[in-house]
């Protein structure tokens, strides 16, 4: 009866551990590997030529590195796949792409549809107006237009400020960040609502960087993450160990400055990413 029993616990142990890998794999569906990322998210992630570059990308290759080796001597295929601020969560929950490599916050909305690795950024949610504009604070903004990207965490953050504060803003979508901005170059907007570093970077790549300010305070200060499928925990689990490498490394911080510390733009890390580093 004992031998039997250790049999059974063994075999029960061994058809758990089965059934575990087989709902894991593969990895990735067919050796193939899909990128998603932003064509306007700038310095995350942006497009550049056959091939996508920023911040967010450097990151993403180690990953895409650690899934070649773990699939060698199989050959990885990689695919780039662009994606829009409204459709990036849905083609990560659907499987469309299997790494979204942007400049996506963590909210619980999307972590109910999506998996986040580890924060790879901390931003805050301002708002941008041109210089003289008048426009000092959130209240000033009563009956202004104001863009926001579409799928942004911004713009149901402004949302819930203009019914409570009965400000009538006019909400003007958009699906580009850079036409955003040019929206407000030229003056057919207000006001732009988006993440501190990319509206800091868009002035300061701009022909009249001092045409344009910053209100003070944040609509909210949240994580930025890579996403991943729910439906692919071997991925998420590589993705953090390498990034927790990277950070272990210092290379992190040399990919960091590589794109938030170049001659013309500068945006130092802060103290809740420089935590983050410490203890992946």
């Amino acid at each position: 009866m004992r031998i039997t029993t250790t049999m059974s616990v063994t075999l029960l142990a061994a058809l758990l551990a089965g059934a575990t890998q087989a709902a894991e794999a593969p990895l990735v569906a067919g050796g193939e590997i899909k990128i998603g990322y932003r064509e306007s998210a700038a310095p995350f992630s942006y497009a550049e030529g056959q091939k996508p570059a920023g911040y967010t990308i450097d990151l993403c290759e180690h990953i895409i590195e650690a899934v070649r080796k773990s699939l060698a001597p199989a050959t990885l295929k990689v695919s780039y796949v662009p994606l829009t601020s409204s459709d990036r969560v849905e083609k990560v929950k659907r499987g469309a792409v299997d790494l979204e490599c942007g400049a996506t916050t963590v909210t619980p909305q999307r972590a109910g549809d999506v998996a986040f690795s580890q924060a790879i950024f901390y931003a805050d949610t301002k708002i941008m107006v041109k210089a003289g504009s008048g426009i000092a604070s959130v209240a000033d903004l009563k009956g202004k237009r104001v863009i926001v990207n579409q799928g942004a965490t911004g713009a149901p953050l402004l949302a819930r400020a203009d019914l409570d504060q009965g400000l009538h803003i006019q909400f003007v979508k958009s699906l580009d960040t850079r036409e955003s901005f040019k929206s407000l170059q030229q003056n057919k907007v207000d006001a732009f609502v988006h993440d501190d570093v990319q509206l800091v970077r868009l002035a300061a790549s701009s022909a009249s960087a001092k045409d344009f300010v910053l209100l003070d305070g944040s609509l909210s200060s949240d994580p930025i993450a890579i996403m991943v499928s729910k439906d692919n925990p071997q991925l998420k689990r590589l993705a953090d160990g390498t990034l927790a490498k990277l950070a272990a490394s210092g290379d992190w911080a040399k990919i960091y400055a590589k794109w938030f510390m170049t001659p013309s733009f500068k945006f130092p890390m802060g103290s809740a990413l420089k935590q983050s580093l410490k203890m992946p």
